[in-house]
């Protein structure tokens, strides 16, 4: 994760992460004396047990015990006169009396100084953003590195300062070329709404650090003529709007004809009076005198001042449209997803739910009129502060995904609850229950060439996630959607419904788990890497080829766990060829390192792909 941080994300998360790791202690002092303190106690409760039992106790012995007396008389006194002492500093009259006194200090003791509770939000939900929410879904990272919960952090100053500051200059009031160094205060718009927050809307906030925290007007990048920020609206869609922020270079044109004008005056005025002291002696010359002809340089008739005219005149003519800034907005990278508003969208049919809330069929009105039906994933009402970052989390992470064998999200619904993702629809449902409805069961049958074009579009759809480094950790067919022309797209709304209700276990008290879909290492360990999906990749194929049956049909989950862990591997379907089967065997190694890449898989999936449909034209060519 390290080498993928951003430089200006770098600097804070690994003092981060070391604070969270060894936080400091405010008294070391104290906790000494609490360690030795407890130590001596014990050592006299053990003498005091031995005297009570009847054992025989020497001079020898009464000497220690006074030793010890005397050690801890002086012990405490030692304590109070170092606590005394500490009381002198400013953080130690506020949490003298909070200390625990609790040996060796947890992480939750208040005598251990942690990272600023304001700086950790700032961190995880702007600087960092998505380099915590790639961490936090880590399998190695989130579980060994320690990631603070922001809010879980006490609220003080005591705390572990890591440097992150707002980037502002209270003295600034005008900017610069196209404003792109202004940190000024301003932060209202040319109509006077309100600047929202930069993070509710931009992306990538590492990339721009000076938007960290606050709502100032800003233009990062320099994808705008002048500072700008993003306001609301009644329509509740995205809208930008320039600042009225005087542009520094105007203001010292001012201040230079100001200068000049005053300096024109103190010389017409100098000439007058000299003027007149010469008035009296020489009339005729005075008379003959020419004036300076002042009205070009003072009164704004030079070509200088037409040029800055001109260029006031089409700065307030481009501030005017606030379509030229949202298309200039939409062409930059630092705009997120379309937003829509609720009114855009209509709830059709209910499909199931998952661990944010309920998932629905639903018909979005685009910008354009059309309509289309869309997969609503709405976040529940009163869903906790956490559930509603792990929300707005997986909208970061999958913002990004796009390929065609991915369900990519095409908006959000954030202006109101409930808030909602959009994905696009598939009309043939999910590949569990494609497969179930044209089986032979149901007196249908796919060919070997509908088979593999399943197995090598997930296989694709799953190169694609892993380059990315992401882990699905849920890949069955219960996850793929279908669309028209066998058009499969791996998806994951965690769908929740009673039908999928068997295909989830409760380990050791742990959340549910798909352990008819895992590995041992992911049921023992909870290890979650690309090799674990690489093992569930293995058990789609089986669900394939045996049209949607459930990996170990006829027994129960505690059973399935049994069977892996035994390597009492699934048998080879019916309508499998032996080549497939054999790449379903090395999906299921043991050794996840020995696993095949899903770059390899999608190889071996496509030769044999294009050797059947080779097959089957000949096979055509010849009946014809």
């Amino acid at each position: 994760m390290c080498w993928d941080m951003n430089p200006n994300c770098r600097i804070y998360a690994l003092p981060s992460l070391c604070y969270s790791s060894l936080p400091l202690c405010r008294t070391p002092e104290r906790t000494n004396l609490l360690y030795f303190a407890n130590k001596a106690a014990y050592k006299e409760r053990k003498l005091k047990k031995n005297i009570t039992e009847g054992s025989a106790v020497g001079t020898e012995n009464k000497l220690i015990h006074n030793l010890h007396k005397r050690f801890l008389e002086k012990n405490s006194k030692e304590r109070k006169f170092l606590l005394k002492r500490k009381a002198s500093q400013s953080y130690e009259n506020a949490y003298t009396e909070k200390i625990s006194s609790q040996y060796p200090p947890t992480k939750n003791s208040e005598n251990l100084r942690r990272i600023c509770r304001e700086e950790c939000e700032l961190l995880e939900n702007e600087l960092c953003q998505k380099e915590y929410a790639i961490a936090k879904r880590h399998p190695v990272i989130g579980q060994k590195l320690p990631l603070e919960e922001c809010s879980r952090l006490p609220e003080h100053t005591d705390c572990s300062h890591l440097g992150i500051e707002v980037d502002v200059d209270m003295s600034q009031s005008c900017y610069w070329n196209d404003g792109s160094s202004y940190r000024g205060v301003l932060a209202t718009s040319n109509s006077g709404k309100k600047c929202l927050r930069w993070s509710w809307f931009m992306k990538d906030l590492s990339d721009y650090p000076e938007l960290v925290g606050q709502n100032y007007c800003r233009n990062p990048g320099s994808i705008e003529e002048k500072p700008w920020c993003f306001v609301d609206d009644k329509s509740f869609g995205k809208v930008i709007e320039t600042c009225n922020i005087p542009k520094c270079s105007d203001s010292i044109w001012l201040y230079i004809f100001l200068a000049f004008a005053i300096l024109i005056s103190f010389l017409l005025t100098y000439t007058l009076v000299s003027l007149r002291r010469r008035r009296c002696t020489d009339m005729t010359s005075i008379q003959n005198m020419s004036t300076p002809n002042a009205d070009k340089n003072i009164y704004g008739n030079s070509q200088m001042n037409s040029s800055l005219e001109m260029s006031r005149v089409n700065s307030s003519n481009g501030t005017g449209s606030t379509s030229t800034f949202i298309n200039n907005a939409e062409r930059a990278p630092l705009i997120k997803l379309i937003h829509y508003s609720l009114q855009d969208v209509e709830f059709v049919e209910e499909l199931g739910e998952g661990a944010f809330g309920k998932v629905y069929k639903g018909q979005l009105t685009t910008s354009a009129g059309e309509k289309i039906f869309v997969a609503i994933k709405a976040l529940k009402e009163d869903a906790s502060y956490k559930t509603q970052q792990d929300f707005k989390r997986e909208i970061e992470l999958i913002s990004d995904l796009k390929h065609n064998n991915i369900v990519c999200i095409l908006g959000v619904v954030l202006n109101k609850e409930p808030f909602c993702m959009l994905f696009e629809y598939m009309p043939n449902g999910d590949l569990h229950e494609f497969l179930i409805a044209n089986s032979p069961q149901e007196n249908k049958a796919l060919t070997q060439l509908d088979f593999l074009k399943m197995s090598l579009q997930i296989s694709e759809g799953m190169e694609y996630l892993s380059s990315h480094h992401y882990v699905h950790r849920d890949l069955a067919a219960r996850n793929c959607l279908v669309g028209e022309n066998l058009m499969v797209k791996i998806s994951d709304f965690g769908l929740s419904r009673d039908i999928y209700s068997s295909d989830y276990y409760r380990v050791q008290s742990k959340s549910l788990l798909p352990v008819r879909w895992m590995p041992s290492e992911s049921i023992l360990y909870g290890k979650f890497t690309t090799e674990s999906d690489v093992w569930s990749f293995g058990v789609v194929l089986w669900e394939i080829y045996s049209y949607g049956m459930q990996p170990y049909y006829g027994h129960n989950n505690q059973e399935v766990i049994n069977l892996v862990r035994s390597r009492q591997l699934l048998s080879c379907p019916e309508a499998c060829p032996a080549a497939v089967y054999a790449l379903m065997l090395e999906c299921w190694h043991e050794q996840s390192v020995r696993r095949p890449s899903f770059i390899e898989i999608t190889q071996r999936l496509n030769t044999w792909y294009e050797g059947q449909q080779q097959k089957v034209n000949s096979m055509s060519t010849q009946i014809l």
